[in-house]
Order: structure tokens, then sequence, then C-alpha cells
């Protein structure tokens, strides 16, 4: 989970250009250093994970089915995180370790495909993955770049009844 090809990321720190994706704005020595293994990547990217806000519609909508213990515990989980009311914004929540997980166990929720790239580990685009051509040594990657929303958030409710 990590990264991005979008023009912008979602840093907004100082001397930060803003094009990185938190997890690899974080620590962007460790992702070239997954860069450089031979592991399969599936990069589960920020173009996927924009795609699911915790919106007021879905607490609403695990509200309504709190008479299930495991809907109850997720929105009770999810409680205290500020809700996303008009606009997106730097404490908005999005459920990108969720998506990661769900995709894990149903990789059909999403769209993918290889692209090549690498990782700026200094500098003010720090954490930023780049396309690459795989001729200039850009790294195989499969990158997850849309989800299907309703199935997402379906997947989640049929997990959290069982």
């Amino acid at each position: 989970m990590g990264g991005t090809f979008l023009e912008r990321g979602n840093i907004e720190e100082p001397e930060h250009d803003g094009t990185a994706e938190w997890n690899a704005f974080w620590d962007p020595n460790a992702v070239k250093r997954v860069w450089q293994s031979d592991i399969n990547i599936e990069m589960v990217a920020l173009e996927s994970t924009n795609m699911v806000p915790l919106t007021l519609d879905v607490r609403n909508s695990w509200a309504k089915q709190r008479s299930h213990i495991g809907i109850d515990f997720i929105g009770n989980a999810y409680s205290c995180v500020p809700p996303l009311r008009h606009f997106v914004n730097n404490s908005t929540y999005f459920l990108w370790d969720v998506l990661t997980t769900i995709f894990y166990k149903y990789p059909d929720i999403a769209k993918s495909n290889v692209v090549y790239s690498d990782v700026i580990t200094s500098g003010p685009s720090a954490g930023r993955t780049i396309l690459k051509d795989a001729s200039a040594g850009g790294r195989p990657v499969n990158l997850v770049y849309h989800v299907d929303k309703e199935q997402f958030f379906a997947h989640i409710v049929d997990l959290a009844k069982k």
C-alpha cells in the first residue's frame, strides 16, 4: 500500500513539493529497497484509495446495521475519525488499509495494470513514485488504480457479518 502516479500526492509538509503519497514519503529509502528487490509488487496506490473515503453515508449505512456485532465494532472503531462532511482536506480519512486487505482477498474489486517505475529518495520530491521505462531501469509493479466502491463496501459488510 502506498505510492501514487497522480500529479499531486497527499503530502502537505514544509519543504516537500506535495507529489508523494504519505507512506512512500514517510520512508522513501524503505520503498526504494522494496523496488530494488525481486518480489512481485501489487501497489494499492492513492489512485484507488482516494475512491474509498469514510463519508457520512458510509457511517450511516453501518449505523443502520449495528445489530451485527462486526459492523457495530467497525462503526465504533471509526467513530473517533473526523467525518468527511463538505470537502476533502488533510484530515479526511480514506479506508487505505481496509482496501489493501479486501483487495488481497477479492482482487476482482479493482482494476490494475503493470507499469514500470522508480522512487525518488531525496529532495523536495522524496517518496514520489515515478513512471520510468523498463529500458531505463524502471521496476515493474502491478498498479491498482481503480476500485469498484460498491463491491468494496459490500465485502466489508459481508465479512463483518460473519
